[in-house]
This record gives structure tokens, sequence and C-alpha cells, in this order.
């Protein structure tokens, strides 16, 4: 049986669509040809091309027809293939795994492009690949397009985005033979192309993407296959059209044609836009290595270089081929059709079988590859940098490095070890060109090659953080095990955007990328190193690369200065450094040179005058030599090149100088005024902008540039560039120089005076009423081009700009920030999640106020403005405080800028003056509360009053509290609140997580415990030795081992996983010896490093010393230098607490007389800080550390340069401290407290960009600092309790120090009423107001009345009782005579009027609630888990029981919605049932008393608990005397409402009417009753209780509660009133918020 025969081969034939090109009828003068190859060979002979008849014929074939039929026939053959898209072969079986379409090129049709010969039995994607083992299961297709070139007629105006639309056009409406639809899209595609055809593919993929038609289609295409593809165009492009033009057939030139010249405006666009959403696809790119036959001779039509894409996951391979037969094959054997055949399976995906499973779900590379962008903030490699500089490249040059044997040792380098090769060379000679160069061969190669382009132009691409975070992005794309870390980093919530260099070097590339074992070495292209802000920074972190288990060849090109000569020699001391000259580039420059005047007139003569005058004098230098031959092109006769020649400056300064008096003669006054201003804004601007921008810019002074393109070249001359993105830059950096540093010239420029003027065209153009800068989130449409720049760059220009006694910069400041502009950009920069400007805006403005005032102090004070400097620098304080507290909410809702977040600043703030009392704040009133400014305070709550809190520290995504009951106490870093516990079951001795935080470790006096931080699930228990208490503990060997330093001067290890459950001595004993014989002591401090490798350790009397633990050695000892001049070495200052900097390596620590001091144990070097101090820890970046006093007070420190930055006082003592992870926030703990502090300073410092620490780390440690910022704390004691007036908005309060307050509605006169020595624990208030009941933590209750009738109130006790513990609720009857007091074991009954107890009962169900019977006040309700108990009010008789018929939305479901936090079973808490009961949490009775709502829950794993809302009809509670008790339905509520819910607030009348967007008005509708709650993003929300009817219950937004609003304690206190005022405690206050039920916020 013939082989072919086992498929279905299907007939091609055009679809029924109707395609958007028509096919043009044959020339019968002309054979077709095939590709633009072949284009010019119009009289091309039999013997150039190929004869079949010596080749193998495959079986089952048939023989070929002789070459001369098919000669005859060609023609019209080749018009019988179809167009459109066309299915060849599809299984007979089963749906297709994968759709694999064949796309031909110029000149080519859908069938003769893939056929040798263009004999159709020889069409290898029908005939021979769905025979190949693999692809069974592949539909094949072919897409064909009108792209003969050889048609006659008029000029053809198609295109190649034409064809890319009749592609998308056919994969969505294309149809099969038997007219059903292709449905491409479903599987896989992969596109093979020919030719211009990969053109047409990656235009169809930038169309598709950017249309919601054709995106599903496009986002199904896994993979592409280029065969010689013009990536780049080529040169016989436009030698073609010629011939068409002026063929004798009437030939016509053709639009798509010219689109493939060498680097045309439209390749360029293709490769600009592909190289952006390419990211994910497997590509690879088969390159010709013959010449084609053209006319009468032989050439090239491709280069490699043109044929490559030189993306990181390309896969590049040459074919033995020439370009028309890179895709036609003589058999199945032919090594080209094997090679591309392997591609195409390698993309194929696993066949499904009837009876194999399916394949393990993998995790999605797209959504690994979306953390990874969140993480670095990055989302595609540098491209543009790269294209802008290969575009310069010449074909021939930059070989050179190749026979370098420098080079050849760094590439070919066999070795595990890494080394660097530093490449540098005089301006202008060519070094970047290269850099790009070197990238594209190592790419072709196969290598895999990262690379960054540091550029003087554009700020954000000049420091180390930008490079090392670009790195890290392109080496995840290559390396999935890495790409999978980073992918937990950023799960964590870490963002590196705004990180130090230091922090992102240890946290991505020391920490894991350099501990994993790969031998393919990876190799960087660094090029620029001169331009970065910090090149020594840098290298020192890259001299650590030695310990790198994965080989890294580092390449650095850029100028040699001296300092950059002193870094590497030190660098060559720890890794190998190899050094290459980049100026013996003579060849290059001659060849460069020959190609520039290839076209010139002139005779061969002066053409050699030419490039050997200028090769002389041309110093290696390629920019000299472009600048000069472009005025010698300009030139028309010989005369004048030869004194152009004689005249040519020697260096680079000159020729700008020539350059810059031909410009100014040459324009018009009118000209070089719009010179100077282009540039200015190319010299000052703070990135590179587009053409679009500058014209925006340029506005409305120069308004009529017709092409500004062609503007810039004629008025800026050589000076300014245009890339190919259409970027406006600087020629070079020289050139930028000489016009900054030459004073006198008319186009000089002055950055100061520069900025001043651009920051002044930024700040109005704000100022001004730009479309959409008020309107919603959608703004990408209309968003003026420069709104973004001058948006985010304002504060830029102002902080570099001149500062005079002029007035015209205050004046705009106050201005733009006096009316709404100021609410408008706030909301834009939100809008793009960039709310860091608003930090360096605030720097900014501070900065210049500063140097105005300075100015100012020179002249008379009447003219100092003194409004508007007290305006901005209110607004320097707003604007920092903004983004502290209302950061989050304000990226997911902008428009909250408008009118909420005004209302709820402190009314002292500028935003709270200007915006805040306005009818646009929508009328929501604050009180209760003082907030006349800012505090630092973020959150106070309380750890545990039984149980001492011992230790803090803070991850990235949570900090841990130790307590003394050996509880580890897990809370939430956004909500403060807890989120679970590990319970080590005793005293915890020290603690630790590991670097990658997915594990702890915690060391008590018996066991040691690791822990998984995903669930807190216990990893392992080890037995702790006797007679041995850890001073420190810690993770090592990338977190399989725990390791641990005793008193005893044992470090002990442990490897995780092995069965043994006992420490391991590592190396015995420590030991020291000091000269004299003495012995040591046990360690009084004991600190490991981050890896767990070394331990730095304090004795009494010893200097402090680290030790090497794998070899037992001793690392260095630090002595003091006051030290060293006494007598007795016994006389050692004592150490206090030590910690280590986990990026630099130093250890930080204390002196006992409260010095500071900072020493690295390998460089030898120590520094002191005079200060006081008792406790020290130290920042996770490594960028700040916290000490405290022994009087209370935080001082926060930049480590660096030892100064410094924020200061707190606080009269209560600190137990510890620590500092967030990203130095915005510091925790501490303070009695049984944790207070989280987050100050202005620390959130501009955190916000700032790296930039500057990282140039001021690496000059020397000198630079000034801003003066620290200074805070007192007079917080108020955290309230415990809290009770509302049922007739007024009075309430009653307690606090932890045992005060109870009232607060009085009328003048909201606070009136203390009782003073215990407890925190107050419950208080009830009656209906009439008349009694108010208090009871502490003791079981103390007090009954007192409260008489207003006089002007001073009165609240005399009535009696006082004793309860003991375990008092769970108190409950006034309405009429206020009698009260129930509810504990654990009993309920008791008492008698208001007689103050004496009735009865007592016991308490079966302590986990329940009680209340007033809503219909009959003679009756009070028991709310049980299972059902409701009702009983007489007088007498506490049982009157009913009702059991609960638990109806749920989903009947099948007998689970309950997990409660977004667990709250423990304590003092604390003594609402919370305990881990093992069903209980009911709360009751709420609506307003008109016709419904309850029952929070009721019941235990979960991991000591959650799962919380259910049940909704009852109090007509069901009746009291029937002889009537059986009756089953209650208690409705689950629907669970789209409860799965919002964070915490029940109450019922409440009315409700928002509804509205298009904002903040809607009051509500024109009837009274209804509405529940309120607290959403998971802490939204104040309302539900109308009856809505539930309807197929989609409405929630609805009023507003959301501040970030310093939201800790634990707070929120459980939080509730409305019957007028439905919301009251929430906040730092010893209660904030009272008023008018917001009647507004609604909708986005």
């Amino acid at each position: 049986m013939d082989m072919f025969h086992r498929f279905r081969r299907k007939k091609t034939r055009p679809l029924a669509i109707p395609t958007i090109t028509e096919t043009l009828p044959p020339s019968p003068h002309q054979q077709p040809v095939e590709s633009f190859a072949e284009a010019p060979d119009i009289h091309r002979n039999s013997t150039t091309r190929s004869n079949l008849s010596s080749y193998d014929i495959i079986p089952g074939h048939k023989k070929p027809r002789s070459v001369e039929r098919h000669r005859r026939e060609r023609s019209v053959e080749r018009h019988a293939d179809p167009l459109g898209l066309n299915v060849l072969y599809e299984p007979d079986d089963g749906a297709p795994i994968v759709d694999i379409i064949f796309v031909h090129g110029l000149g080519g049709t859908s069938q003769e492009t893939w056929s040798r010969n263009r004999d159709p039995q020889f069409f290898w994607p029908r005939e021979w690949l769905p025979s190949e083992p693999g692809f069974e299961q592949a539909r094949i297709l072919s897409f064909g397009y009108n792209a003969h070139f050889a048609s006659s007629g008029r000029e053809n105006v198609l295109d190649i985005a034409d064809f890319a639309k009749d592609l998308l056009f056919g994969m969505k409406y294309g149809l099969n033979e038997d007219s059903q639809g292709l449905e491409v899209g479903k599987v896989p595609v992969i596109f093979v192309a020919h030719s211009m055809g990969g053109l047409v593919v990656k235009k169809a993929h930038i169309l598709g993407q950017n249309d919601d038609q054709y995106r599903q289609y496009i986002n199904a295409t896994s993979a592409i296959l280029f065969l010689s593809t013009p990536h780049r165009g080529t040169n016989l492009a436009e030698l073609l059209n010629r011939i068409l033009t002026v063929s004798v057939f009437n030939h016509s030139p053709k639009h798509y044609i010219a689109e493939l010249r060498q680097n045309s405006p439209a390749l360029q666009d293709i490769n600009e836009q592909f190289r952006n959403i390419a990211t994910h696809l497997n590509v690879f790119s088969f390159y010709e290595t013959q010449q084609t036959a053209v006319g009468p001779r032989k050439m090239m039509v491709l280069e490699k270089d043109s044929s490559i894409l030189g993306y990181p996951n390309e896969v590049s391979k040459a074919l033995d081929a020439d370009h028309h037969n890179v895709c036609k094959y003589t058999n199945q054997q032919d090594p080209n059709y094997i090679s591309v055949r392997n591609a195409l399976k390698s993309l194929l995906p696993k066949p499904m079988t009837a009876t194999s499973e399916p394949p393990p779900t993998l995790p999605d590379d797209n959504m690994d590859m979306k953390h990874v962008e969140t993480l670095l903030a990055v989302s595609e490699i540098p491209g543009d940098d790269y294209e802008f500089f290969r575009d310069r490249w010449m074909p021939g040059s930059c070989e050179w490095v190749f026979s370098r044997p420098g080079f050849l040792s760094w590439l070919h380098d066999t070795t595990s070890a890494s080394r660097i090769l530093w490449v540098n060379g005089l301006p202008g000679c060519g070094k970047s060109v290269l850099s790009s160069f070197i990238i594209g061969q190592l790419h072709a190669m196969g290598y895999n090659c990262q690379y960054y382009f540091f550029r003087f132009g554009d700020h954000n691409k000049r420091t180390v953080n930008a490079l090392l975070r670009s790195l890290a992005y392109q080496i995840a794309i290559d390396l999935p095990e890495l790409r999978e870390q980073f992918q937990k980093i950023s799960e964590d919530g870490v963002k590196l955007e705004k990180a130090e260099g230091r922090t992102i070097w240890q946290k991505l590339f020391a920490s894991r990328l350099c501990k994993i074992r790969v031998r393919r070495p990876l190799y960087w292209v660094i090029d620029a190193l001169d331009e970065c802000e910090a090149p020594q920074l840098l290298l020192s972190l890259l001299s650590s690369v030695t310990l790198s288990h994965i080989p890294l060849r580092i390449m650095f090109m850029g100028r040699k200065t001296q300092a950059l000569s002193a870094s590497f020699q030190r660098m060559d001391s720890s890794v190998q450094v190899d050094e290459l000259s980049a100026n013996d580039i003579e060849e290059d420059l001659t060849r460069y040179v020959e190609r520039e005047i290839e076209y010139m007139r002139g005779d061969s003569g002066i053409k050699a005058r030419i490039i050997q005058t200028v090769c002389e004098k041309a110093n290696g230098n390629f920019l000299w030599v472009h600048l000069v031959l472009k005025e010698i092109l300009q030139c028309h006769t010989e005369a004048a090149i030869e004194q152009a020649l004689e005249e040519m400056p020697p260096d680079l300064e000159p020729l700008y100088q020539r350059m810059e008096t031909a410009l100014s003669k040459a324009s018009r006054a009118g000209d070089r005024k719009l010179s100077n201003a282009i540039l200015t804004w190319v010299i000052c601007s703070q990135r590179a902008l587009t053409l679009e921008e500058l014209s925006e810019a340029l506005k409305p002074e120069f308004s009529e540039v017709l092409d500004l393109r062609l503007t810039v070249s004629q008025v800026c001359g050589d000076f300014v560039v245009i890339d190919a993105r259409g970027h406006v830059g600087m020629v070079h950096q020289t050139a930028r120089e000489y016009l900054i540093k030459t004073p006198g010239l008319d186009h000089s420029i002055t950055p100061r005076d520069g900025h001043q003027k651009l920051f002044m065209k930024c700040i109005s153009y704000l100022s001004s009423p730009i479309p959409r800068l008020r309107g919603d989130r959608s703004l990408a449409p209309s968003t003026p081009a420069f709104l973004h720049y001058a948006a985010t760059s304002w504060s830029y220009h102002l902080a570099s700009s001149t500062v005079s006694l002029d007035h015209s910069v205050l004046i705009a400041l106050g201005h733009f920030f006096r009316n709404s502009y100021v609410l408008g950009w706030i909301q834009l920069l939100a809008t793009w999640n960039q709310l860091k400007v608003l930090v360096y805006a605030s720097q900014s403005v501070t900065s210049y106020l500063g140097k105005k005032s300075k100015v100012d102090a020179e002249s008379s004070p009447l003219t100092h403005r003194l409004q508007e400097k007290e305006l901005l620098e209110l607004w320097a304080i707003d604007l920092v405080k903004i983004v502290g507290k209302f950061g989050g909410q304000l990226v997911k809702h902008p428009r909250t800028i408008q009118s909420l977040i005004p209302t709820l600043c402190p009314t002292t703030t500028a935003i709270f003056q200007h915006f805040g009392q306005s009818k646009a704040s929508g009328n929501i009133l604050l009180g209760g509360f003082s907030r006349s400014r800012w505090d630092d305070c973020l959150s106070k709550f309380s750890v545990g009053r039984d149980t001492q809190s011992l230790r803090i520290t803070s991850l990235e995504r949570l900090f841990a509290v130790l307590t003394s009951d050996g509880t580890l106490r897990l809370y939430d870093v956004i909500t403060n609140q807890p989120i679970r516990q590990i319970p080590h079951g005793e005293r915890v001795l020290c603690f630790k997580f590991s670097p990658s935080q997915e594990k702890c470790v915690t060391y008590g006096f018996r066991t040691t415990k690791v822990w998984n931080m995903k669930d807190s699930r216990q990893i392992c228990s080890i037995s702790n030795p006797n007679n041995a208490k850890a001073l420190d503990v810690s993770f090592a060997d990338d977190e399989s081992t725990i390791v641990s330093c005793s008193d005893d001067r044992t470090v002990r290890r442990y490897v995780l996983g092995t069965p043994e459950t006992v420490w391991n001595v590592v190396s015995g004993n420590v030991e020291y010896d000091d000269g004299e014989g003495r012995q040591l002591n046990s360690p009084r401090r004991v600190a490991f490093n981050l890896d767990g490798t070394i331990v730095a350790l304090a004795f009494r009397g010893f200097p402090l010393f680290v030790w090497d633990i794998d070899s037992a050695n001793l690392v260095g000892r630090c002595e003091r230098a006051s030290d060293k001049s006494r007598s007795r070495q016994d006389l050692y200052s004592e150490v206090g607490p030590i910690c280590w900097n986990p990026v630099t390596g130093h250890v930080l620590g204390l002196y006992q007389d409260g010095c500071v001091f900072k020493w690295h144990p390998w460089e030898s070097d120590s520094q002191e800080l005079r200060t006081v101090a008792a406790g020290i820890q130290c920042s996770l970046d490594g960028v700040l550390f916290v000490t405290s006093n022994t009087n209370g007070m935080l001082q926060v420190w930049n480590f660096n340069h030892f100064a410094l930055v924020y200061q707190l006082s606080y009269h209560i003592s600190i137990i510890d401290m620590a500092l967030s992870p990203d130095g915005r926030r510091v925790y501490d703990l303070r009695e049984s407290f944790c207070n989280i502090w987050e100050p202005n300073a620390l959130i501009r410092l955190a916000e700032a960009d790296e930039k500057s620490s990282e140039t001021t780390s690496t000059a020397g440690g000198s630079t000034q600092l801003s003066l620290a910022s200074e805070a007192s704390n007079e917080s108020f004691e955290p309230l415990t309790a809290l009770a509302t007036g049922s007739r007024t908005w009075s309430y009653c309060s307690g606090d932890d120090a045992g005060v109870v307050r009232l607060i009085r509605a009328a003048d909201q006169a606070s009136i203390q009423i009782a003073q215990r020595f407890m925190p107050v624990d419950h208080i009830a208030w009656s209906d009439d107001e008349k009694y108010v009941v208090t009871a502490d933590l003791g079981g103390r209750l007090n009954v007192r009345t409260i008489d207003d009738s006089s002007p001073v109130t009165k609240c005399p006790l009535l009696f006082e009782t004793k309860t003991g513990s375990g008092l769970r609720q108190v409950l006034i009857d309405p009429h206020s005579e009698h009260m129930l007091l509810v504990t654990t074991a009993f309920t008791e009954l008492w008698c208001l009027n007689s103050n004496t107890m009735i009865t007592t009962k016991p308490n079966v169900n302590p986990y329940s609630q009680w209340i007033t019977h809503p219909s009959d006040s003679a009756y009070v309700i028991q709310c049980a888990f299972t059902g409701v108990e009702i009983y007489q009010w007088s007498t506490l008789d049982e009157i009913e029981y009702c059991p609960f018929e638990r109806v749920l939305q989903e009947s099948s479901k007998e689970d309950f919605p997990e409660h977004a936090a667990w709250r423990p079973s304590s003092a604390s808490f003594p609402m919370s049932p305990d881990g093992n009961s069903d209980a009911i949490e709360n009751v709420f009775v609506s307003k008109t008393g016709s419904h309850l709502l029952l929070q009721a829950s019941r235990p979960s794993a991991q000591k959650h608990r799962m919380v259910q809302y049940l909704k009852v009809r109090t007509k069901d509670l009746t009291v029937a005397d002889d009537s059986p008790a009756s089953h209650v339905a208690a409705r689950e509520i629907p669970r789209s409402i409860a799965s919002k819910m964070e915490k029940i607030l109450g019922f409440a009348y009315k409700s928002p009417r509804r509205g298009s967007h904002g903040l809607i008005g009051e509500a024109e509708t009837e009274e209804e009753e509405v529940l309120a709650f607290l959403d998971h993003d802490d939204w104040v929300c309302s539900w109308v209780i009856g809505s539930d009817k309807t197929a989609k219950p409405k929630i609805r937004r009023h507003f959301f509660l501040p970030q310093d609003w939201l800790n634990l304690d707070s929120l459980r206190l939080a509730t409305i009133s019957r007028e439905g005022k919301f009251f929430c405690p906040r730092n010893g206050e209660v904030a009272v918020v008023s008018n917001w039920l009647q507004n609604e916020w909708v986005d």
C-alpha cells in the first residue's frame, strides 16, 4: 500500500470568501518568477534552473514531468494556485491538535513557492509533511495572496498591510471544501513564512493584537518559522521597481516592493511593533548561504543580518540554499528539509489518545512572565536601543573582533568560572554599534545573551537599578527555573522598581541566579558603562560573580577613564578581567567611507583622495567621519571638495564649532529661535521626546510647523538625530557637552535656564483646560501626547531650574496648586499608577522653597510672596501623605481625589482647605476626633494583654510578633489584621524566617520546629541539646539546612528531611586566641548572616569577631580604636545588640556606651556614630537602620552615610522594633501594643529615585543629606469599648487605661464618668440614655445614671458588682428596668430599680447572643447556632424554643464561606468563640424590627472560622401558649452579598439613589432599610435588605476608610447609629461620619 494513502488529501481550491487583493491576468510575454530575488532575471537561461532528472524519486511518487513541459505550463499553473486560506491536509479522525499555515513571498503562490521546480508532486507541505511521524494530527493550510510583481497595467497600490488583512480575514471567515468554518484559533497555530510572507505574518500579528475581532486568532499563534525573511529589507527592492518601471511589457512598480527596501519606514515600523508582542512566541529564523542568479550574475539576495531578528528566544540556522530554494527541497532526505521539519516537529503539541490521561496542567509561561513584569516593572527587552545601533551597522564591519585572541578566549571559555571583558575606546569610535553586532552574533550562535545600553539622553536608562531589572527580565525569559523563583517573589507582593541596586542584586542575582546550577554560560553585553550614574557600584556588585554556580561572561563597553580603570584593577583580584581596545578600526572606517561615497559623482581619483585623507585624519572616530562626509557630499565641485579636505578640523570640538557657525549663517532669525527651542528640549528633557510630543511642546509659539521631522533636520543640522520610533535626541554626548559648555554661541544652551523654561511650559500646560484632564480613567484614546511628559516631569525641571528674584515660577506653582488643576494632575498619575511622582514633586517643591528663601533674603520682605510659599509648604507635606494614607485606594479609584480624599484629610491641610469643604466632596461630614494635622502613626493595636510581646520582624507580605507564650502571631502588612498563629508550645528563645520567606524556624527550650509559611504546617521538630540555649538560629544551604549558635559556643546544624531529630555539631566550640591565653566565656550576642554561612559573636572582655562555619576559621575581628591604646586587653568595650546588613555584608551594632558602629569583616573597615542607643535593627534592603533608646525615642538612619533621617519621641519604652522591607514603615512594640509609623521622611526615601543613593554611596559617603524629620507622639489610650446613644449621636467610650468618657452630641464635650484600673471591656447604654453600664477585664461592673438636666452632666454611681471573668454580654431592656449579664458560665437578671439580682441560670450555650424581642419588648431572645430561645424579660422564664431550618442559597452545599481573618479567643477578644464551638457571633435587628440578621460561625481547618449570614423574619418568632414549637426559617443572604462582607456595621434608614459616576446626592425615593457593612477593600457599603428578591442584588459603595483607621481593635468596635452615623475608633478617639448614606460612589 502506498505510504501516502493512509491520510486524506484535500483538493486545493480557493475559499468561498472574498479576498482583499485581486488576481491580475498573466503577461503573455513574461514568465512570472517567484520572490524578489528573481525579479531582474528577465532573460534567465535554462542552465541556471534545477534539473530534477538526476534526483532520487520518493517511492510511491510518479516521475516528475519533463522540464520542457513544466516550462510550457508554468504561466498557466501559477495563476491556478488558489488565493486565500486553503486546507491541504486534515486528520481523518479527531480534531487537529495544531494548525500549520504556510505563507509564500513576493512573486510566489500558495503552491509553487513550496514545490521544487514547480512540480506539484514536490509540494512538500501536502505530499511529505503529513506522512512524517508526529504530524498525523496536524491540519496543514496554505495562504495565497496577489504578490505578482510581473503584472502589467497601472501602478499597484497594495501594500504589506493589505496582505496581512487578507490573512486575518481568512483566519476568521475561511471555509473548507464542505463550506464549514475553519475555526482557526481553537488549537495552537504555527506559521511557516518565506521571504516577504514573513513580513505579512508579522504585520498580521500587529493588526490582530489591536483589533478585538481578530485578537483571539493571533493569540493562538505559538510559533513562526521564517525562511529568508527580509526583516531589515534588501537593496534589490529598489532595483526591481526600477526595472518594472522601464519594462517594455508595461509592468508597473509596486508599493509592497518599495516597502522592502533596506530600513524602509514600513519595515522599521513592523519591527518595532512586532518586537513588543513577540516575546512569548517561539521563533525560528532560517537564512540562505548561497548566491541567487539575478540576471546575468549571481548575488546574495539577503544577508544573514537581515534574515535574523536578534530576539533572545530566537533560534537561527543556515540552510545550504539560495533565496529561491530555501523553501523547496529535492526529497525527504534533503538536509534542508530535515532541518525545517525537525524545527516544526519540536513545536508540535503532544497528541491526546483515546486512552491517555489529560496531561498535567503546566504553569502558563505568559502568566509567569506577568508576575516577572510586575516584580521588575519591565515588560520588554531593550530592543529599541539595540535596533537603533544595529541599523547603523554596515555589512562587513565589526568582524575584526572575532580575530582578537582576548575576545575569542572570552567567547569560547569552557570553564565554569565567570569572567569579564572590558572593551574600551575613544568617544565616537563605534562602541555601541560594535555592541549591537556582538549581541546579534551571540544570538545567531544560539548563546543565551542578555544586553543593556546605558543612554546619556534618558535619565531612566542610566541607573544600576534599570540595568539589573532589565537583565533579570531577559534571563527570566531564557531560564524557566529562575522565572519560577521570580514568580514566588512577585506573589509575595515585592516590587523592585524603586529598590536600590544593591537590594536587587542581593535579592535576584546573588541569592537566586548565582545559585542555579546551569552549565551553559550566560553572556551579558553592557554598553556605555561610562554613562552609568554609578559605575563603581555596579562593578563592586559584579565582583561577587566568582560565587556564581552558573558561568557568567560579562562584556563592558565604554570610554576608558581613570576611575573605571582603577575599578577594573580592583576587580581583577577576585574575577578574571581582560581588556580589549576598540580603537583598531581602520578597516571599518575605510569600508564606511567607501560605502558613503560609492554613489558620489566624480572620478576614481577624487574618491581615492577623499578616502585617504579622511581615514588618515579620522583618529578612529566614526562620528567625526560621519559629520565630515556629510559636509563633503554637499560640495558640487572638485575644488570645493579639495578645500573641504584641507580645512577639515582634526577633532570633534572644532568640527562642532564649524557646524554651529554654519547653522547660524544659514538660518533666519525665526528659524534660530525655533532651533534653540528644539535644542533646549532635546538637551534638558528628562527623556527623549517623540516628534508628536515635541510638536505639542513647541505650541503655541511654533504652531505652524508643517513637517517637524524635516524642520528639525534643517534648523538643528547634524546636532540632532531622530530614530526609527521618532524619538528626538542629540547626535552624541560630546555634542551636548559642546553646546552646554561653550558660552556665546547662537545655539548655546544654559541648562538651568532651559530647565526653567521647560518647567514653565509643563506647569502651564497642566494649568490649562486640557481635554480629559478631569475625566474618567479612559484617557488613552484622546490623551494629548505631551500630557504624560508634562505630568511626570515638571518636578524634575523645577528641581534643576534657576532660582532668582523673579517670582514667575512661584506664581505659576501657586496658581496650579490653588486650583483644581492639582486634583486633575493627581488623578492622572493615579490612573497611570505613577504616584511616586507626587513624592518627587514634594521633594522638588521643598528644595525650591529653600533656595528661594535664600535668594529672597537679599530683597525686601514685602516682595516675598509669603502666601504662595505657605501654600506650597502645606502641599509639599500633603503630596507625600496622600501617597502614604490613600495610595492604595487612589490607584484603584483615581477619581476619589476629586471628592472623597479631600474630605478625609486633616482640617489644616491645603487639600482640605481648598477642596474638602466644597460641594464636590459629596457633603460627607467628618467629626468627633482631632484631625487638625497629619500624624505619623499609621496604626496601633493590642497584641494581647494575657501575654508579653518579645520580638517583632517585618517581611514583604506580613509582619510577625513573638509573644512570651511561645506563639508567633502573623499579621497582614496592608490591613494589620491577624492572619494566623504559629504555636510552638513553649517559650521561644529565637526565631528566623528563611530568605525566601517560605519557611520559619522557632527555637524553644526543649525543641526546635520548622514551619511552612503557606499554611503554618509544621515540617519537623528537633530535640534541643541539654544545658545549651541558642542565641540565634538561621537557614543555610539554600534553605535546606538550619544552623544555631548556643551559649556553649557551639554551632550546630540540622539538614531538613533527614530521619534524625537531633542537632549535629558543626565545628565544636568557637575558639579565639588573643595571644594571652585567656579563655572565651559564653557569648553575650550572636548573629548569623543572611545565608547562614558565617556568624558574628560578642564576648565580654573580647573584641567582636566573625567565625566561618564551614572552615571553622576566624574571618576577622573588630577592634575599637579607643581600645587599642588600653594597656589591659580585658578592657575591650563591651558589645551590645548586633545585626547584619544583608546587602553590604557589614556587621551593625552597639557598644555598651550606646555608640553605633558598622564593620565589614573582609574589608576591615569600621565607622562609629556617636549617639545613645539601646536597640538596633537593619532593613532588609540595607539602606536604613533604626535605633531606640531607653526613653522611647526612635531614630532612623541612612546606613551609607550614618545620617539621621527621622526621629520620633514617645514616652513609652520600646521592647523591640523593625523596619519594613521597603523602608517606608517602622514597627515597634511598647507595653502590650504594636505601633506602626509611616513618616513623610521614609515615604520620600522609599519613593525616591534609587540613583541618588547609588551615586552618593559610591562617592565616598560625605554627600549632604536633608535635615532629619522630627516628630513627637501624644497618642491617646486605645479604645476598648464603645456604645452609641439611641436618641442622639452622643456616644460613650472606654479605653485601655480604664477611663470611661461620654461625648455629648450638642457641643461634643468630653465628660469623664469613671476611672478604673483595668481596661474597659463592655459598655451598655439604655435606650432612654438614662443608664450606662461599664465592666472591666477584672469583672468589676458599674451601673451609673446620667443626669443632663443641668448644664453640667452628672453620672453618679448607682451600684457596683463583681461578675468574675468571662463576661460576654450586657443587655438593658427597652424600659430601663432590667439588666441581663451573660458570662461563660451563668446568665444573671438584675433589677435596675432595686439594684438587686432577680435570678441566675447556668449558661448552657455560652456562644450565643441575646436581644430584646423586636416586636414585643416583654420578651428577650437568646440566639444560638441551632435555634432561638424566647424568655420573659421580667423573670427570665423560658417561653418557647424555635429551632432553625436553614434555607441555603445552594441547597446541595452545606459549607460556609471562609471568614477573612481568624480572631483568637482571648481576653482581648471576649466575643470570639473558642476554636471548637459553633457560635452566633452577632445579631443585628432591622430598624423596623421586621428582620434579624444572624452572623453564625463554625470552626474549620487552621483555626479559621467559617461564617454564614442568616436572615430571620421576626413574625416567625411568635409566642404561643398552647401550640407546639415550630421551626423558624433562617434564610442565607445572597452569597454575592455575603462574599463581599468583611464586617457588618448594622441597619439604617435611607437608600442612595443610583447615579452614573462619582458621588450622587441625597435620595429622593422612599425610605428603605439598608444593611451597612465594611467590604474587603475597606469601603463602607450598603445593601437594601429586600433587594435579594431581584436577580442581581446591588451593593452600593459610599466611602473608604483611610489606612490609618485600619486596625483590628478599631474595626471590632465600628458601628452605625439608628440615624446612620458611622462611628469608628481611631487613635484613642472616635471618628464620626455623617451624611454618607445619602451619597453613593460609582466609578
